[in-house]
């Protein structure tokens, strides 16, 4: 089991270029990656995200790479020489065919935009991708070795309060019998009131029975608690993404417990919904930082 929360970090170098690379998580309902890349490494973006989707199924992924490149895939400025030298030497003859004073100087050159030329770097995905996809990718397994650390620590936490809420099923199972007793002596009394009366109305007297007879049973409502329990503690052994389906169960167990407290008049019995709400709302907290 993994959380979504974790930090690693890279940092790789050549003669040529030194890459460091910062990745970090935190919760998120899926998986959302966030680049912060240098301008000349912009197009590579669509392929470290699906490095990253190869690695990661949820949370928001915020990966930072510094780029430094020591003279290598760097764009460069070109004069263009035979350019620059036609202009020079029909500047020459305009002065002297025309007898023009002053010096040719570099602001004559600046006139003419062709004169110099932007040349991009030959390969650089190819030369670079290699060593860029080194550094995110250890950043990304550095995360995702404490993202696992976190998960376990998340993992111990959980299962001792699964068995808190088993303790408390259990002490509610056991006073359900009371439950019923509390029941079955209402309705004694409320049957004892209605045979009171002039005249009976059966019909009456059998909803009586049948609703307050439902109302002090929740024995169902145990059984399938404890098993939405049991499916708990058995998806959290499994691999990849569970917290998602975690999430869905705890909504379950709230949902029996609610059910538990509406039917129970037992005081003792209402206490331990409260426990059961209290320590359910626990492990929510926890589950929403589970990928």
């Amino acid at each position: 089991m993994y959380s979504m929360t974790g930090f690693g970090r890279a940092d790789l170098k050549t003669k040529q270029i030194a890459i460091s690379v910062e990745a970090s998580s935190v919760n998120n309902r899926y998986l959302e990656c966030i680049f912060r890349l240098p301008r000349q490494l912009a197009f590579l973006e669509p392929r470290l995200k699906e490095l990253v989707c190869c690695k990661l199924q949820r949370g928001r992924i915020n990966i930072a790479i510094n780029y430094e490149d020591y003279g290598f895939g760097i764009d460069k400025v070109v004069l263009n020489k035979s350019l620059a030298d036609d202009v020079i030497q029909q500047l020459a003859s305009l002065k002297r065919r025309y007898k023009l004073s002053g010096e040719i100087d570099i602001g004559h050159f600046l006139a003419f935009p062709d004169l110099f030329k932007v040349a991009k770097a030959e390969d650089l995905e190819k030369k670079v991708w290699p060593l860029l996809k080194r550094a995110v990718t250890r950043a990304i397994d550095e995360m995702i070795a404490m993202r696992k650390r976190e998960g376990a620590n998340l993992k111990k936490d959980i299962n001792s309060r699964l068995n808190v809420l088993l303790q408390r099923i259990g002490r509610i199972e056991k006073l359900a019998n009371k439950n019923f007793e509390m029941y079955r002596d209402k309705l004694a009394r409320r049957i004892n009131e209605l045979l009171n009366k002039p005249r009976i109305d059966q019909v009456r007297l059998e909803e009586e029975v049948a609703y307050m007879t439902e109302r002090a049973d929740i024995s169902e409502e145990c059984v399938r608690f404890i098993s939405h329990l049991r499916q708990f503690q058995g998806d959290i052994r499994q691999k990849g993404a569970v917290g998602r389906r975690l999430n869905f169960i705890l909504q379950e167990l709230n949902r029996e417990v609610n059910t538990i407290g509406a039917k129970s008049a037992n005081p003792q019995i209402s206490h331990l919904v409260v426990e059961l709400k209290e320590e359910i709302e626990r492990i929510r907290e926890q589950v929403q930082n589970i990928e």
